[in-house]
């Protein structure tokens, strides 16, 4: 998607894409840039970045560092008439304004790939991140702004044009957001004469799901109560009213007892950490500590959190096959891989050992 709108302003980049190629191509010509960067005293400790043009990534980094070392260019341009690529203060202003809406996409890859176990309650309000820029860079005035937006939504509408459930789901089983976040993204994200349904999607596949675990549950404690009964009797029978019973129901508000946990859970205001727990706020834990107050309702919500999402290439997610299955261990049975690729993450984790790859 983002690579698709870098086509579309190519333009805008060549000249600083250009400048660092010339620059990085020889020592001396490096050399020179960053005694021009020590005499001007910049604050910045990055160095110049030649990106990857297939790589959206890589372009945002080349931009971000060439745009806190911009004065330096028209210095050197001073010292080296060969160098033709200086960019204008217009390509530098359009520089910007590509590099801020990449920054969007930058942290969102973040949270998506860069933390080690995200849970799918995180993954709806990025989304909206970025269809929130997307929307309000499409209306700008200027041409290459336009034509950059307008080629990614074309690309976002193909892949997020029905809504992900899953994605959906997630959020509102996150405490802080609940139905709210649906509510208020949703209508943003969907023409003003389909959100509703994908609003009333969301609520019913909700309801569906949590009758799923419900009907399972209840079937098994079914059969533990039989045969509770079935040994005592004396625990079947009704229990009779007395006065403190009825005192209560005259001056209490009454929860129906027909009221399903989600009921309960919806109706209850969202939780709101302090500030310095929200962004380390852990809904699964939050599940764990309520689990006795929503009983199914935990389950379905530890089931759904814990789906994962990926940006890696589907290829580079079968490379850990290679490093279990070799010549030796060719026949293990599927269930002993995932095992063995569990338990070593598994250890990884608690031992705080990271993989050569991700040190790098």
């Amino acid at each position: 998607m983002v690579q698709d709108g870098l086509t579309e302003v190519r333009d805008v980049i060549e000249n600083i894409r250009e400048s660092v190629k010339y620059l990085k191509l020889s020592p001396s010509r490096l050399y020179k840039f960053n005694e021009i960067v020590k005499s001007l005293k910049l604050s910045t400790s990055k160095r110049l970045i030649l990106d990857v043009p297939t790589r959206w990534n890589s372009t945002y980094a080349m931009l971000e560092c060439a745009l806190e070392n911009k004065s330096v260019f028209s210095r050197y341009k001073e010292r080296d008439y060969n160098y033709k690529w200086l960019p204008s203060d217009e390509d530098w202003k359009r520089a910007a304004e590509v590099s801020k809406f990449l920054e969007v996409i930058n942290d969102v890859t973040k949270v998506f790939s860069g933390r080690k176990y995200p849970t799918s309650n995180l993954f709806l309000r990025q989304i909206w991140k970025v269809r929130k820029m997307s929307n309000d860079m499409s209306t700008d005035n200027r041409d290459f702004v336009k034509r950059m937006t307008l080629k990614m939504k074309e690309k976002f509408d193909k892949y997020w044009g029905e809504c992900n459930l899953v994605m959906a789901i997630g959020a509102v089983l996150d405490p802080r957001y609940k139905m709210k976040l649906i509510l208020y993204s949703f209508p943003k994200i969907y023409p003003a004469d389909d959100f509703q349904r994908h609003i009333d999607d969301v609520r019913e596949s909700l309801e569906f799901l949590y009758k799923e675990y419900l009907s399972v549950d209840s079937q098994i404690n079914s059969s533990m109560n039989s045969a509770t009964y079935d040994s005592n009797p004396s625990q079947a029978k009704k229990q009779k009213t007395d006065d403190f019973d009825e005192w209560v129901i005259t001056n209490s508000d009454i929860i129906p007892g027909n009221k399903s946990e989600i009921d309960m859970y919806l109706d209850e205001g969202v939780y709101k950490p302090g500030n310095e727990e929200y962004e380390d706020f852990d809904a699964l834990n939050w599940w764990k500590a309520n689990s006795l107050k929503f009983q199914h309702l935990s389950k379905m919500a530890r089931d759904i959190l814990s789906i994962p999402i990926t940006t890696i290439a589907s290829e580079s997610a079968f490379s850990a096959g290679g490093r279990v299955l070799d010549q030796y261990r060719s026949s293990l049975k599927p269930e002993t891989v995932q095992a063995l690729i569990c338990m070593g993450d598994w250890l990884r984790q608690d031992f705080g050992v990271e993989l050569a790859s991700n040190k790098s």
